[in-house]
């Protein structure tokens, strides 16, 4: 960060420095096995991208964070929440240059998660291995960075500079993989690179009655169909997939299916299950009448991609998480991005302001009260294993067989 012989500008930006570290020790309450974060600030910063130069700085802020009111970018603008290269913008007609620093104020709501404590497999000086709860994602991303693994372990055991070697989606439970220095990391992202036999086995609960006796194996390639979203699905022209399945047990309307990875596509078993027609029985993204009647069963649709991707779009839109906008938000939003405006120049009193912001969306929103249910999936790692070690975590309660069947 550039140096300013202004001892306010210089004061403001140790204020800014601070809020790009993870925060800690953030207030939060628990309500029916739901940890909620109480809302705080934090600062997002990046430089100048090529697609972005030659750009307004708010039409670029509009594209890039499509969630936020439409006003938002230029009331934060004028209010001074914005800063290039050191200096606080206000002009809402900036232009984007080549290696701009640029810096945004923003008031943080986390998504809540489930209340667990993590449980270490192993801690040595090289691997820490753990059994990942659902409900996190493995590093911050999106609306979650201290709710997220890395959080919680620097929260719950004070572990910190952990290296992510390998990721578990949000929603999914068990082994999970971090080096604790830099020649580990490299070591086992090497492994993974030059496909060293990496032997991964899961466990899901899916529905219906999975075939019995015999291994099933999908070797249906795989690509993006919401890239944005992460949502992948099957497609001639995607990457070359293989999975193998073998049932466990089953009472008649779910069965609990053993799979075993030959490749690690983004959403691979959950795809391929889509495609053999046993979707995971809570999968939100894949188990739904969005994919066509038969929910993506052989790979048939019943539309184009492009409208399969307009229907799961819609499916999961951002506003599933609340209820209502109050209606003076937008009102004041486009009297604040549209008026004369003082900035807040020495101005934001972060520690004072703590839990609302008046152009933040999420604070004038009515949230939806979200369940446990939402935040998991039947879906667990039980196992990672190499020709030098082996890790295996505790099958999840739902996966053992019931004495009566």
């Amino acid at each position: 960060m550039c140096c300013s012989n202004n001892k306010a500008r210089k004061r403001k930006h140790d204020e800014i420095d601070a809020l790009d570290e993870m925060p800690e020790n953030i207030s939060f309450h628990i309500k029916n096995g739901i940890r909620y974060l109480d809302p705080y600030w934090s600062v997002y910063r990046t430089w100048a991208k090529g697609r972005w130069v030659g750009r307004r700085l708010i039409d670029v802020f509009a594209e890039e964070f499509v969630t936020l009111s439409p006003h938002y970018p230029a009331a934060a603008c004028k209010l001074g929440r914005i800063w290039v290269n050191c200096n606080q913008m206000t002009n809402v007609d900036y232009i984007i240059q080549h290696n701009d620093s640029i810096e945004h104020i923003g008031h943080r709501h986390e998504h809540p998660i489930l209340d667990h404590y993590i449980k270490v497999i192993n801690n040595d000086n090289n691997i820490l291995v753990v059994d990942k709860p659902p409900s996190l994602p493995v590093h911050p991303c999106g609306r979650y960075s201290v709710h997220t693994v890395l959080g919680m372990l620097r929260e719950q055991r004070g572990l910190r500079n952990l290296r992510v070697v390998h990721r578990l989606d949000r929603t999914t439970s068990g082994v999970l993989l971090f080096a604790r220095n830099a020649e580990t990391d490299v070591k086992l992202k090497k492994m993974l690179r030059v496909g060293e036999m990496w032997h991964k086995e899961y466990l899901c609960k899916v529905e219906g009655v999975f075939p019995a006796d015999r291994e099933i194996i999908c070797d249906r390639p795989i690509g993006p169909l919401v890239v944005s979203m992460g949502i992948q699905c099957i497609r001639d022209d995607g990457k070359h997939a293989r999975s193998r399945f073998l049932r466990l047990w089953t009472d008649g309307q779910t069965s609990v299916v053993r799979c075993m990875l030959e490749t690690g596509r983004t959403h691979q078993i959950r795809v391929h299950l889509q495609y053999l027609g046993y979707p995971i029985v809570d999968d939100y993204i894949y188990n739904t009448v969005a994919w066509g009647k038969a929910k993506g069963k052989d790979g048939n649709y019943g539309k184009s991609l492009e409208q399969l991707q307009k229907d799961v779009l819609e499916e999961h839109k951002a506003s599933s998480w609340h209820e209502h906008v109050d209606p003076e938000y937008e009102i004041r939003m486009q009297r604040i991005a549209e008026g004369e405006v003082q900035p807040e120049s020495e101005g934001l009193d972060i520690k004072v302001r703590q839990e609302y912001d008046p152009i933040c969306v999420n604070c004038n929103v009515k949230k939806k009260d979200i369940t446990p249910e939402h935040m998991m999936l039947h879906l667990h790692c039980l196992k990672y294993q190499t020709s030098e070690w082996s890790y295996s975590s505790e099958m999840p309660n739902w996966a053992i067989k019931p004495n009566d069947i």
